[in-house]
């Protein structure tokens, strides 16, 4: 009986209430620029990562996954950072092996033209992985696992994208 309570105990992320998922929480530490995966409280996989550049913090926070994408066009028009062509934020992108964090475009992601993972925060909020270390995370996730993000600086609710 308490298990079944447990598992349907519900949490609530940067979106929608969801039901927790046992066992798989990820801690990504942008003072550290890593990423800790645990399966029941047993490290599985440690990866290099990297965050938002000023102006474009990733918020901290605790979140779940709330989706996934093989592959997603990102865009910072939907984003709500720009939609002119002309200014430096505008980008277009097809991006691979995406984990959705939040309702607002806050995603781990693969960021293969980012030179800089694990050393540098260049992005407009989402978490760089390389491309094998976003598709191990990607393929491990499910909905609903816990994402504890911390030290970015950054607070929830700005624009954000790739």
């Amino acid at each position: 009986m308490l298990v079944g309570a447990l598992a349907a105990v519900l949490t609530v992320g940067a979106g929608p209430v969801r039901a927790a998922s046992a066992g798989h929480v990820s801690t990504i530490d942008a003072a550290t620029h890593q990423m800790t995966v645990t399966d029941h409280g047993r490290t599985v996989m440690t990866f290099p990562a990297s965050f938002g550049k000023p102006g474009f913090r990733t918020p901290s926070g605790t979140f779940h996954v709330l989706g996934k994408d093989a592959v997603i066009k990102m865009t910072s028009c939907s984003a709500n950072i720009t939609c002119n062509p002309r200014n430096p934020n505008y980008y277009v992108l097809t991006v691979h092996w995406a984990v959705r964090l939040t309702t607002s475009g806050v995603f781990v992601h693969a960021a293969p033209w980012d030179h800089a993972i694990g050393r540098a925060d260049t992005s407009h909020g989402c978490i760089h992985l390389t491309t094998a270390d976003a598709h191990r995370f990607y393929d491990f996730s499910r909905i609903g696992d816990t994402v504890i993000v911390k030290n970015t600086g950054g607070l929830a609710g700005g624009p954000s994208g790739p």
